[in-house]
């Protein structure tokens, strides 16, 4: 980052960092074209769903420029308490301007964004969804965690919140093999958001569960990758399913984004399980 950069990025809270960086990142892909703005705003570690987890860098490293222009813009982010782990979610859209009679693909973006050392923020994991939607550049964005409950600040670490989300992953996968609805509906939190392929993102408890009811899927889930913000209450895993009975031998990914409650558990904030 710049001096400038580091002095006005001091400035802002955390979550207007990763506002600001998100749709700097959106910018940048309508500007310098789509693969140079990934290779400048992902981790060098980072994942996308293609359609199972894969390294993000080589989709686009040595590609040419892309014909396709891709929009998009965040209309809700989280951040956790360290500031150093943020979520960013909103629609986008990709439009091919040579083929003006084809209809541009849309959909909703998930974004796990992760603080670097040098306090730039970049992209660990890039999913999301297809979806029929009437694309429009978002004006304002909801602070996730705004109005969440007033509670103590948590006094936990990551490598704590990491063994305990491994567990929650774990007890997951139990339930996931009668049902992945089911999974998830039996570990949700009060502020659920349900993603799956060709529909509506779910906001809330109600069109969760109305969502979910439609998956019928049963599958065994395994984890890749377990991650936690540096206090605690905050965390990640993607990985793979493999169905089971009918619905073997489809595998898809998914996303699970962990937020620790009051009383110590664990639920399921986010779901991505395309």
């Amino acid at each position: 980052m710049t001096i400038a950069a580091l002095l006005l990025a001091a400035q802002l809270s955390p979550f207007d960092q990763v506002v600001a960086s998100e749709r700097a990142f959106a910018a940048a892909s309508l500007e310098k074209g789509m693969h140079e703005a990934f290779l400048a705003n992902l981790a060098q570690d980072a994942i996308l769903f293609d359609p199972l987890p894969t390294p993000a860098r080589p989709a686009h490293e040595g590609k040419p420029p892309s014909k396709g222009k891709l929009s998009w813009g965040p209309t809700w982010v989280a951040v956790s308490s360290a500031g150093d782990l943020a979520l960013s979610t909103g629609p986008w859209e990709f439009r091919v301007p040579e083929d003006a009679a084809k209809e541009p693909s849309t959909g909703h973006f998930f974004s796990v964004w992760r603080r670097q050392p040098d306090g730039a923020w970049r992209v660990a994991v890039d999913a999301g969804i297809s979806s029929p939607l009437k694309f429009a550049l978002p004006q304002s964005v909801e602070n996730g965690f705004a109005d969440a409950p007033a509670k103590a600040p948590f006094t936990g670490d990551a490598t704590s919140a990491r063994i305990e989300v491994t567990a929650a992953e774990s007890a997951f996968a139990s339930v996931a093999k009668a049902g992945i609805a089911e999974a998830v509906a039996a570990q949700a939190d009060p502020l659920v958001r349900v993603y799956r392929e060709g529909k509506a993102a779910a906001i809330g408890p109600v069109a969760s569960r109305a969502l979910l009811a439609t998956d019928k899927r049963k599958a065994t889930c395994a984890p890749d990758r377990i991650a936690a913000a540096a206090s605690g209450e905050l965390g990640y895993a993607y990985g793979t399913c493999a169905g089971e009975g009918s619905d073997a031998p489809s595998k898809y990914a998914f996303l699970h984004v962990w937020r620790k409650q009051a009383d110590g558990s664990w639920k399921i904030l986010v779901d991505v399980t395309p």
